[in-house]
């Protein structure tokens, strides 16, 4: 199982990466090759695709990991064993869901993936909603194609495939440290019910980390940069956006192992 899932999650990393690089490869200006504009356009569909379906395969790659390492440490002393037991909580991939979605939607107004703008009529600049556009090149690969899907006369989606993927990678991720948070705050509760929320909490700063997105969003604001035109503010901000999404990654990997300790010294005073 466990080797089935590696197997899935690298399928779904590099197929992203593949179709990254082609389709960056194939829309340079410069390039000897050039794309029909409607081969282009069925190209950029194509990768939206593949985007969400290498998106979905790593992520159940990695589900698939963390079951097989359930089984196999079950019982154990290690961390693993104490951020995979946790599993077996009644419902923890319920708050996992909830903190996910949760966080997402969050995230994606303050991303600027969500964009609503009372102070902007669609219809008043000529666009038609609802409608799809699709602005096929050309940027640094991951960063095209690029979605604007327009649902009503002031709100919208606003879709580059790199951070699409990083901000779901991230809101999954939330959604499992707030879940484990959880579980190890009700049994540090159930040893110290004198126990503070605010301490049974500590470990749960996965929560917070992704706050370093919202520095896009103070950045845009700072420089007086409105999403009337979204694809010009996708191209200044994209950049910056991607990196900021791309550094709370590390600290959401790591933050399990954290709360894994505050759960094994809890389960260590129960046993004594």
């Amino acid at each position: 199982m466990r080797e089935s899932g590696i197997r899935i999650l690298l399928a779904g990393l590099f197929s992203l990466l593949i179709a990254f690089v082609i389709y960056a490869r194939l829309t340079v200006p410069s390039s000897d090759f050039v794309i029909q504009s409607q081969h282009l356009m069925n190209l950029a569909y194509a990768v939206l695709a593949i985007t969400a379906a290498s998106t979905a395969s790593m992520i159940y790659g990695a589900y698939t990991i963390l079951r097989s390492e359930q089984l196999r440490s079950a019982g154990g002393s290690s961390l693993i064993s104490y951020v995979t037991g946790a599993f077996a909580a009644r419902g923890f991939w319920k708050v996992a869901a909830v903190a996910a979605i949760g966080y997402g939607i969050f995230f994606g107004f303050l991303s600027q993936i969500l964009v609503y703008r009372a102070d902007v009529s669609f219809t008043e600049k000529g666009i038609p909603v609802p409608s799809v556009e699709i602005i096929p090149c050309c940027s640094a690969p991951g960063y095209v194609p690029m979605l604007t899907a327009y649902i009503t006369d002031h709100f919208l989606f606003l879709i580059i495939p790199v951070n699409l993927v990083l901000a779901t990678l991230v809101s999954v991720l939330v959604g499992f440290n707030v879940a484990l948070s959880l579980h190890a705050y009700k049994l540090r509760k159930s040893l110290q019910p004198k126990t503070s929320f605010v301490g049974g909490m500590g470990a749960a700063t996965g929560l917070f980390v992704g706050c370093p997105t919202c520095a896009g969003s103070f950045l845009s604001a700072l420089l007086g940069i409105g999403i009337a035109s979204a694809g010009t503010t996708a191209t200044v901000l994209a950049p910056l956006q991607t990196l900021f999404i791309a550094a709370s990654m590390p600290a959401l990997v790591i933050a399990p192992f954290l709360i894994a300790r505050s759960i094994r010294s809890v389960s260590s005073c129960r046993v004594g």
